[in-house]
């Protein structure tokens, strides 16, 4: 076999840090379902009002993981930051805290638009319908 037909057969990259892609379909793809959730967490406590320090973000995820080490958390926050859809502060000596990119926000929010489309919600009335059946986000 030639390198370019050996190409083909190597498995894809992991979703590693590199630069956001600006298709939002083909960059939340690149991103592991680990690194999805983080991005949720981190936009449900900003949408809280809590801080989203790496603490803070465990809490959030341990409603979905039993348990969530430091030793896979970081590796994950860092690919994030990488591809600027998460941004890192000093929150004080101790702690870093996160936030959403606009990047990380307009991902997150074309992933919502794609979804209320394929589940026929277009529109605040048709999530709020849903929301009322007892189809929406439960886990706050």
């Amino acid at each position: 076999m030639s390198d370019d037909e050996l190409r083909d057969l190597e498995p894809p990259a992991r979703a590693v840090a590199s630069p956001a892609t600006t298709d939002g379909r083909r960059a939340w793809i690149e991103l592991t379902g680990f690194q999805r959730d983080c991005l949720e967490a981190v936009a449900r406590r900003e949408r809280d009002g809590v801080a989203c320090t790496r603490s803070g973000i465990v809490e959030t995820l341990e409603r979905r993981y039993p348990r969530v080490s430091a030793a896979r958390l970081e590796p994950n926050l860092r690919a994030l930051v990488g591809r600027e859809l998460l941004a890192k502060r000093e929150a004080d000596e101790r702690a870093t805290a996160y936030h959403l990119t606009g990047a990380g926000r307009a991902l997150l929010i074309q992933r919502a638009e794609r979804l209320a489309v394929l589940c026929d919600l277009r529109g605040s009335a048709g999530l709020e319908k849903a929301v009322a059946r007892g189809e929406g986000d439960r886990s706050g």
